[in-house]
């Protein structure tokens, strides 16, 4: 014994045995520590911990608003309730939610009559059998990954199909009450990932609720969910890849990858499309706030109360699942200003690149991915005055994600507000008007007799040219339908044909002209077409009456022409476009600026409606183009007052001189140039002075002016093309506008425009073919030639004419302010050139442009004699289309005697169709000058009241 304590005394003198053993004691305490805290008390620690892990989130500050020159507001925010889901926060059914989820799933779908879910792997009758595919040894695979995947141990692994299929039955007890089909897609839905359980149910409730659901999948949300990639292929081929889709994948068409999301998020077999698009669209939102924690995605917006009620009270089985306050922003005015304003919507790829570098005054980067930027017009333009800065705030969340209190928070200070020159009642004004008009020459053609009536037939060929009656929309329609119908013949008529072929909405297109034509579809079947298409709303009985020809379908296209229920747009017959521009004479601000036909941008807002967006680039009337900024003509006769100055100015002619309208103009050769009047009834104008010149728009009387200014007979033939330059130049037909929103610079006629114009289409062009002629000056008086410009150019110059020779950079906004009220900027008039006109000269012109209007040939006399004001103005046409009428313009100044606006119509192909752009200045010149203002004595009211 003695031996042994020396041995252990020795040992201890060993430092070595007492480190050993003090770690041995360190570890014993350790574990014993750790025994305590999750074997003995760790079920408590579980239920009370709550972690404290803080993080910091932005808060979005209110976009600046956008006013009319008067404060009218032309754009707004306003607060909504929205259904938003936080990825971050855990979900957990219990067994007894989960079997009651997948219940109320069951029972809804059997009662919509969709009774195909069933992701069992499984026979749906006796005997029961796997239904794997492919080699022995692959099913057997299969059916051990599948086995495992539903929770079978592995002593169960043995169990057949049959087993199998009552295990589960024991497993998640459906229903008594439930047949076979719906026990099935019970167990389906309880075999569903939690989210996916809850993204099902959710999509189901807001779509019964009747809520849109928001969601940035690149698939069209109604069948057959095409792709919104505006048919750019390689956009396409990059999305799908960082879907994982690869090899004969990046193939498929919008059916086969809404199947493969389907797969690739896990949703069960069976569903209908319909619900599988709208889960999809919330499980992909979530996919993309993957890596965002804490940061929720919309859902819903500008929510029902009902969907209040529900999302609150079930708020214990969906934490994930929240009601927020939202700004939306708005358009009051929608239509009338949509490419003068634009829209918001998350930033793209593009969009972050442009503004990822820009820092607050603490080095922080104000835009994140997940912003809302402007996309197009002043919301684009004026992006970085209109965001404000955005707040913070500090969250504690708990174990499992859902926040708990708000440590700390930083309010957002609000965008700067940004008023524009424009009046929104004249805009108004000058929209409708246009339309009204247009309206009125449409129904005089399908209504009147005479040359310029349309045919049933080539109405219903313009509306499948517009794809107003879509032939792509028919090749996805369901059977039953009219159009399906239509479609089978197609399919008789081309058995190779396909709708997953590249040219299909070509070849359908075809077809459908064609079989018009040939009698082998009905103008009926066409209307029937339309109103499936959602193109023409009708009531039950408008379209059973079109069903059994009780009504004819142009008479019900009148009617709903007649009461505004379908635009002349919607029939895509000449005149059914046009534009309308608005300047102040004495400065440079812009009135209004008016398309026809628009786009509501309250689509594209908040919510991006694709469907909707998509409709827009395949209509054939280009409602996206903004016509007064984007849409170029030769000027035709409007053109003509620059001659006459430049005539005038450089001693060519005298307010006095006469040139007698030979009818031909053979001095510049063949082919010879006519006055129009000539051309229309072999008549001539006789001798005429610049100023009745104008009034009646003599061409053979500017042909001369324009050879006597320079020609190849006296040896100086640049003079006169120079000098037409020199002026245009003057009046800005050279130049931009200057406005603030994306344009199209003017094509001015002058030899090296048409060298380049002749080498665009003929690169091998010759000197001969290239070469200025004295032809191309004598057209270029008359506006023709090359000459191209945008109505906005067109009016910039009327404008400086009217003021007598100042020209101004036009501009559409007027000043910016600081959220607290103050200025911020405010823009300034810019001259950028002013021209010495000889009084006599001007007059001269002045009063041509006044016979216009009031003289006894005058091309517009009586149109605006029942306006207490004179107005000056001048007509012009210009021919783009042998098959088609010819474009008329428009220009004016009022009042005469002291102008104040400009005024230009731009109506492409609307020669012969009344008077609609004279129509439609009176109406702004009536609204302007308050003609129509009718006072009201309210202070006499309200005496006599009492």
């Amino acid at each position: 014994m003695r031996r042994h304590l020396d041995h252990f005394f020795d040992l201890c003198k060993n430092r070595i045995f007492v480190m050993l053993c003090g770690i041995i004691v360190l570890f014993a305490i350790i574990v014993l520590r750790l025994f305590t805290l999750q074997i003995i008390h760790g079920t408590d620690y579980e239920e009370s911990i709550t972690a404290s892990v803080s993080k910091k989130l932005p808060v979005t500050a209110p976009r600046g608003g956008i006013y009319d020159r008067y404060g009218r507001p032309l754009a707004i925010n306003t607060v909504a309730y929205c259904v938003q889901v936080d990825g971050s926060v855990t979900l957990e059914f219990t067994d007894e939610e989960r079997q009651e989820l997948s219940a109320a799933l069951t029972k809804t779908l059997w009662e919509k009559g969709e009774t195909k879910t069933d992701a069992l792997p499984i026979t749906k009758r006796a005997p029961y059998a796997f239904t794997f595919e492919g080699t022995e040894e692959e099913k057997e695979t299969q059916e051990k990954r599948w086995k495992t995947s539903i929770g079978l141990e592995k002593k169960q692994r043995d169990m057949t199909a049959e087993e199998c299929l009552q295990w589960l039955y024991e497993q998640y007890e459906p229903p008594a009450d439930f047949n076979a089909a719906q026990k099935r897609a019970y167990v389906s839905f309880c075999m569903s990932d939690d989210r996916n359980l809850m993204a099902l149910t959710l999509a189901m409730k807001l779509t019964d609720f009747g809520e849109e659901i928001a969601d940035e999948l690149p698939l069209a949300t109604e069948s057959p969910y095409s792709f919104q990639f505006n048919g750019n292929k390689n956009r396409e081929k990059s999305w799908k890849e960082s879907m994982g889709m690869e090899g004969e994948q990046i193939a498929y068409g919008s059916l086969k990858t809404l199947d493969y999301l389907r797969d690739y998020f896990g949703l069960p077999e069976g569903l209908p499309n319909d619900l599988i698009r709208s889960t999809l669209g919330i499980r992909y939102s979530m996919y993309l706030q993957r890596y965002q924690q804490y940061q929720t995605v919309n859902v819903a917006t500008d929510v029902s109360d009902k969907t209040l009620a529900y999302v609150e009270e079930n708020q214990d089985i969906f934490p994930c699942v929240i009601i927020d306050t939202i700004s939306l922003r708005e358009y009051p005015q929608g239509e009338y200003f949509a490419h003068i304003l634009g829209y918001i919507r998350q930033m793209t790829e593009n969009d972050y690149a442009l503004y990822k570098d820009d820092l607050d005054k603490e080095g922080n980067p104000i835009y994140s991915q997940t912003d809302l930027v402007g996309q197009d017009g002043m919301e684009k333009l004026f992006e970085r005055d209109l965001n404000g800065s955005d707040g913070k705030v500090l969250i504690e969340v708990d174990n499992q994600g859902r926040r708990m209190s708000v440590i700390d928070s930083t309010e957002p200070v609000p965008g700067k507000d940004l008023f524009l020159t424009l009046d929104s009642k004249l805009q108004q004004i000058a929209y409708d008007t246009l339309e009204n008009e247009l309206r009125t020459a449409v129904l005089k053609k399908l209504t009147g007799g005479g040359k310029n009536s349309v045919s049933t037939m080539e109405l219903f060929q313009s509306m499948i040219n517009i794809n107003h009656i879509s032939a792509e929309e028919m090749l996805y329609a369901e059977e039953g339908t009219v159009q399906h119908t239509v479609y089978l013949r197609l399919k008789q008529a081309q058995p190779t044909f396909s709708p997953d072929q590249e040219d299909a909405a070509t070849v359908a297109k075809e077809f459908l002209l064609d079989a018009l034509e040939k009698g082998n579809v009905s103008v009926r079947e066409l209307t029937l077409m339309m109103i499936e298409q959602g193109h023409m709303n009708v009531t039950p009985e408008e379209k059973a009456a079109i069903d059994s020809g009780a009504t004819a379908p142009l008479s019900m296209i009148i009617n709903k022409l007649s009461n505004g229920e379908m635009s002349p747009a919607d029939t895509g017959l000449d005149p059914c476009t046009g534009s309308v521009f608005v300047t102040q004479v004495g400065t440079g601000e812009v009135l209004a600026s008016v398309t026809y036909p628009s786009y509501d941008n309250n689509e594209l807002v908040n919510t991006f409606n694709n469907s909707y967006y998509n409709s827009l680039l395949k209509d054939g009337n280009t409602p996206l183009v903004n016509r007064p900024l984007k849409q170029k003509k030769a000027s035709g006769s409007t053109f003509k007052m620059i001659t006459a100055l430049a005539g005038l100015e450089t001693g060519t002619i005298t307010p006095d001189t006469l040139i007698t309208d030979k009818g031909i103009f053979k001095d510049t050769g063949i082919p010879y140039a006519r006055c129009w009047i000539y051309s229309n009834t072999g008549g001539t104008h006789g001798p005429l002075n610049v100023s009745h010149a104008l009034e009646v728009s003599c061409n053979y009387f500017f042909y001369e002016l324009a050879y006597r200014m320079g020609n190849v007979t006296t040896g100086n033939s640049n003079n006169s093309i120079t000098t037409l330059n020199e002026y245009m130049a003057a009046f800005g037909l050279n130049s931009y506008t200057g406005l603030e929103l994306d344009e199209y610079g003017p094509t001015m006629a002058s030899p090296t425009n048409k060298e380049r114009a002749v080498k665009t289409f003929n690169p091998d062009a010759t000197t001969s073919q290239t070469r200025w002629t004295d032809g191309d000056t004598i057209r270029t008086a008359i506006g023709q030639s090359i000459n191209s410009y945008t109505p906005a150019q067109v009016t910039k110059y009327i404008s400086t004419l009217a003021n007598g020779g100042t020209l101004y950079k036009l501009h559409m906004v007027d000043h910016i302010q600081n959220p607290d009220g103050t200025l911020h900027s405010e823009v300034e008039e810019t001259v950028e050139n002013v021209i010495e006109f000889k009084e006599e000269n001007l007059q001269a012109v002045y009063q041509g442009m006044w016979l216009v209007t009031n003289g006894s040939r005058g091309t517009l006399r009586g149109i605006f004699d029942d306006l207490p004001v004179e107005v000056a103005a001048k007509t012009g046409t210009a021919e783009e289309d042998k098959n088609r009428s010819s474009h008329t313009w428009f220009v004016c100044f009022a009042p005469y005697d002291d102008p104040q606006i400009a005024i230009t119509v731009m109506i492409p192909f609307g020669e012969g169709s009344g008077t609609p752009a004279p129509a439609v200045a009176k109406a702004i010149i009536k609204e302007y000058l308050g003609l129509d203002y009718v006072p009201t004595n309210t202070n006499m009211q309200t005496v006599l009241a009492e």
